[in-house]
């Protein structure tokens, strides 16, 4: 009867995880929402303090 609980248990957690996950790739981002390709760090801090006051997500990219 105590592992038919945790079935339960994990069979709900994943559903709920499955609706979140849907919910979560319906929504969309603002439409001013732009990515900028920068060459050196003269542009990455101009671009940074540009921003100040907002949320920021830097996105680092190796070839290797």
């Amino acid at each position: 009867m105590k592992n038919s609980r945790w079935r339960w248990l994990f069979l709900a957690v994943v559903v709920l995880a499955t609706i979140a996950a849907v919910f979560i790739g319906l929504m969309k981002p603002a439409a001013d929402v732009t990515l900028n390709d920068i060459h050196d760090v003269g542009q990455l801090r101009e671009r940074f303090n540009q921003d100040k006051g907002t949320t920021r997500l830097l996105l680092l990219l190796s070839p290797t």
